[in-house]
């Protein structure tokens, strides 16, 4: 198992109490499911890239099974410190929308952020995704 995906699995209480305020802060309380998320019958629609790079400067990744560690901003400064998580961003799919909820006043997203690291390292002006409202990501609850 590659060292970003090794980090144990917790409640999402636990989780959210593991998250640095700056990524608790900018991301919907909710308690949605991904795959509820996927099965949403949303629009897909250009969102250009640019609106979405401040989500870079956040430790999403974890590293050696520790969450939070790592920023997206930090596989690209330094590629090859980060080998997993920028094979992860290579091997993207950009057939594939990416997944945000408006919140706050700006988009956020849910799901792709690899892949919209790669979009910016193809320096691509735009990506495909598909936005929920806050209603929507309701309906992804689950335990």
């Amino acid at each position: 198992m590659s060292a970003d995906r090794s980090a144990p699995d917790v409640s999402f209480e636990e989780l959210v109490a593991l998250m640095p305020e700056s990524v608790r802060e900018v991301f919907p309380p909710a308690r949605w499911k991904l795959g509820k998320l996927w099965a949403l019958d949303l629009r897909t629609e250009p969102v250009e890239v640019a609106d979405l790079v401040w989500i870079f400067d956040l430790p999403l990744w974890q590293l050696n099974g520790e969450r939070f560690k790592v920023t997206p901003h930090q596989v690209a400064e330094t590629p090859m410190n980060f080998r997993d998580h920028y094979q992860r961003v290579m091997d993207a799919d950009l057939d594939f929308p990416i997944h945000l909820v408006a919140y706050r006043g700006r988009l956020v997203v849910l799901d792709g952020v690899h892949r919209l690291l790669k979009a910016h390292f193809l320096r691509r002006r735009w990506i495909e995704g598909k936005i929920a409202t806050a209603a929507q990501l309701q309906e992804c609850a689950g335990p």
